[in-house]
């Protein structure tokens, strides 16, 4: 099975594009069609219909795709494990972590890491679905990673804060007036709600209440792009709110309403040295800016 490339498939999935995986993995276009082509020989399966302007799985590729990725991460991991046996200060470490924490907390912790540790190279894997987070994690194709509790899965993971959740407004909006806003008016006014919308979902279970959903966006910005706009109100974290570039009045709620965020993966003990001291660094950035996790009052 030696001509298993994981990397050019799951790369060529993503793209849906030969030339696309071929640029972004320094290959010719003509050698990326080789690896595949050498791939479907090796196993006696096509695994993408060329197609014209692009490429696409077929149904037996999609089946294997939970299977590489799984390959993929057993992969990296043999090779951290031998570069640590090695005691070598190179590598990469893949990072999970979701938006806010890409713009907010990232930048800052990479930059006091990389001062220590400048041949390591960081690569950031960002998705605010937090069950497809855990399974990146379990499959072991990030090393490490930010997480929103509670889990669904068994990880090693440690809580670092508990992060208000607010309600935004545009300045014209009938609650923007208020300095909290109340959850029994959760659903009086137009909701934007995201796609993945685990934590204000979770919210509106909590108070049974059932929003008015007006509009659906992408993304955080968007949607807050929206709310300013007075198309409606929408519910992020804190962390993100900081910088805001929209015009808008966010407040707390008059309950506590927090998410709590943790670090972690998937054994402490099979972690990366690498990965380990990534996290070290993080939650002392986290503890500098924050107070320590038990420091912090409790979401009731």
């Amino acid at each position: 099975m030696e001509k298993i490339n994981t990397e050019v498939f799951l790369t060529a999935a993503e793209l849906g594009s030969f030339k696309k995986t071929a640029d972004r993995l320094g290959y010719t276009q003509a050698g990326i069609s080789y690896i595949i082509s050498s791939m479907e020989e090796t196993i006696g399966l096509r695994l993408f219909d060329r197609e014209y302007g692009g490429i696409r799985l077929t149904s037996e590729g999609r089946e294997l795709l939970p299977v590489i990725r799984q390959l993929a991460g057993s992969e990296r991991l043999l090779m951290e494990k031998i570069r640590d046996l090695k005691n070598l200060d190179t590598g990469e470490i893949r990072v999970l972590v979701f938006y806010s924490i890409a713009i907010r907390w990232m930048p800052e912790i990479i930059a006091r890491f990389h001062r220590d540790y400048p041949n390591i190279r960081i690569h950031q894997v960002t998705c605010d679905n937090g069950e497809q987070a855990e399974m990146l994690t379990w499959t072991g194709n990030v090393d490490c990673g930010f997480f929103v509790f509670p889990l669904t899965r068994k990880l090693d993971v440690i809580p670092l804060m508990h992060e208000p959740m607010m309600a935004s407004f545009a300045p014209e909006h009938p609650a923007a007036g208020l300095n909290v806003f109340p959850v029994s008016d959760l659903g009086k006014y137009p909701y934007i709600s995201l796609s993945y919308d685990d934590e204000s979902n979770a919210i509106f279970r909590k108070y049974h209440i059932k929003p008015q959903i007006a509009y659906s966006c992408e993304n955080d910005l968007g949607a807050l792009a929206m709310a300013e706009q007075n198309l409606g109100y929408c519910i992020n974290p804190k962390i993100l709110l900081e910088g805001c570039p929209y015009q808008l009045k966010s407040m707390e709620f008059d309950e506590p309403v927090h998410r709590t965020i943790g670090m972690g993966a998937r054994s402490m003990e099979m972690c990366p040295k690498a990965a380990k001291v990534f996290m070290e660094y993080a939650k002392a950035w986290v503890e500098e800016q924050y107070g320590p996790y038990d420091d912090i009052p409790q979401a009731k």
